[in-house]
């Protein structure tokens, strides 16, 4: 049977709220029966949510209609986090007559935050005995461990589509879960997941808008390409939206996170262990080819979930990635973070090391700031890409040694008693480039890199208060005048030899560069 649908839910993603107004008592339509000193709404308006926390005695409702006597099916959807500890969402779809603080719940179900699929429906059938009472949707949330103390959960684009024996109804695209390969491998695209509320036949529409990346069958449920020669970790959305005959589904996405086929890093994800451990084991000790100085029975974080999980407790994690060499190289370290709890920054080291890696020298420190409500500790937003771009001079002092890369949990200091905080991290990577430094005057002590670049060209050395760039043709395609220049943004540029006339206190200096 065809259906007629319409999203009955108001404010569902919570983008209507009192203007510097954080509790729930500000946001229209939404509800508790009891003041709440832990959930609250956090983020900007287009990008805001609702967090939940377990130790409330009340659920998080809204009261969306009244139920007809006619045949009717509502589907509820949801996207839900973990801000810290949740093992389950609860979600109610429940009546009342007037007083809504008064409810008689009709189905009842325990969502896992990290397996199920936040859904739930409900079905009226014609002349229903709950004709004319109110229908409502309450969200509440249990923590995974409850010696951890409170769950906290974030709720966001809450949909519930009620549908009417009617018109045809639009298909649902389903683009597959996010994926990743390294560079040269064969990806597959999986659509299969793609529905019809009325078991219509689909026919797929898959589209990629990268250059270079051609799908085998862009019509095919299961369309295939194989993954660019990337030089830093990288990330693809492919688009898809499927037809059943009559009208097109809304667009949806997938991501492609593209590897290097040169990373250095091993063991990026943290998903493989030490040979011989306990395949269950949550230890940083037992994750493969990382490692911490910490005992193992002091250690506060741990591996979760497709992720490693860092405590501002815990000394920092690191591996030994390379030996420098006495060319000039540059390295380029990204990964995936975000603050779990009251994480203020994960910080990213390049360390070097003589044969004992435990005893590290510092050479370069980057800050890497977590989006947190400072009042709260609690993550405002979900993973965020960060970049380290380090340059090792040719002939450098450390050439023989270890370079290391550590990840350093830093957490916001509160004033708590006990100042803890702890953050996510996924996806690192790191790729390394030999480059070539600038040499038409040994004495400048000038280096540009990478070269060849594609974003940020940094440079290194005396001061440079003047830069021109011009195409192979002599065409000035950038300039930038100003005290100590130490990078260029050159991203605008097209792919191609360069020339880059770079003025210092003992002249002007010359060299060819190549944008990729």
């Amino acid at each position: 049977m065809a259906f007629a649908q319409e999203d009955v839910i108001r404010n569902g993603d919570f983008e209507l709220a009192t203007p510097g107004d954080t509790t729930i008592a500000g946001l229209p339509y939404w509800h508790m029966d009891k003041v709440s000193p832990e959930s609250g709404v956090w983020g900007e308006a287009a990008d805001r949510h609702v967090t939940i926390a377990s130790d409330d005695s009340a659920t998080l409702y809204q009261v969306v209609e009244l139920i007809s006597a006619d045949s009717v099916r509502y589907d509820l959807s949801f996207s839900a986090g973990d801000a810290w500890n949740t093992g389950s969402v609860i979600v109610i779809i429940s009546t009342s007559d007037a007083d809504s603080t008064i409810r008689t719940p009709l189905v009842t179900d325990s969502l896992d935050i990290m397996t199920d699929e936040m859904a739930l429906s409900v079905v009226f059938s014609q002349g229903t005995e709950h004709a004319g009472k109110h229908l409502i949707v309450e969200f509440g949330c249990t923590p995974e461990d409850p010696v951890e103390g409170s769950a906290y959960t974030n709720i966001d684009d809450v949909v519930m589509l009620k549908r009417l024996p009617g018109v045809n109804n639009p298909p649902i695209a389903n683009a597959g879960d996010d994926q990743s390969a390294k560079g040269g491998e064969l990806v597959t695209l999986d659509g299969s997941g793609s529905s019809d509320p009325d078991g219509d036949s689909l026919a797929f529409h898959w589209i990629s808008t990268f250059p270079g990346i051609t799908l085998s069958d862009p019509n095919a449920v299961n369309p295939t390409f194989t993954a660019p020669d990337v030089t830093e970790l990288s990330s693809y959305d492919f688009a898809l939206y499927v037809n059943d005959g009559q009208v097109n589904s809304d667009t949806v996405l997938t991501r492609v996170t593209v590897i290097p086929a040169g990373e250095l890093i091993r063991n990026g994800d943290f998903s493989e262990k030490v040979p011989g451990s306990d395949p269950e084991t949550e230890s940083l000790k037992d994750v493969l080819h990382w490692n911490t100085d910490m005992p193992r029975d002091s250690l506060q974080g741990g591996v979760w979930g497709p992720m490693v999980t860092l405590a501002s407790f815990d000394s920092t994690l690191y591996q030994v990635v390379d030996v420098i060499g006495p060319e000039a190289a540059t390295y380029t370290l990204t990964m995936s973070a975000r603050s779990s709890w009251d994480s203020y920054s994960v910080n990213t080291i390049f360390s070097v090391s003589e044969a004992d890696s435990t005893v590290r020298t510092d050479l370069d420190v980057q800050e890497n700031l977590n989006d947190i409500d400072p009042a709260t500790g609690v993550n405002t937003c979900d993973y965020a890409k960060f970049k380290h771009v380090f340059g090792i001079e040719a002939g450098s002092v450390h050439a023989g040694k270890y370079l290391i890369v550590e990840l350093d949990n830093i957490w916001h200091p509160d004033g708590e008693e006990f100042d803890d905080g702890w953050a996510e991290v996924n996806f690192v990577s790191l790729v390394k480039q030999v480059t070539s430094g600038i040499h038409t005057d040994r004495m400048a002590g000038i280096t540009v890199y990478p070269n060849p670049a594609s974003e940020i060209l940094y440079i290194q050395g005396t001061d440079v208060t003047e830069i021109h760039i011009y195409s192979i043709l002599g065409k000035l395609e950038k300039s930038i005048i100003r005290q100590n220049i130490q990078q260029v943004n050159v991203e605008d540029l097209t792919p191609g030899i360069y020339i880059l006339k770079m003025t210092t206190q003992k002249g002007v200096l010359n060299s060819k560069i190549r944008i990729q």
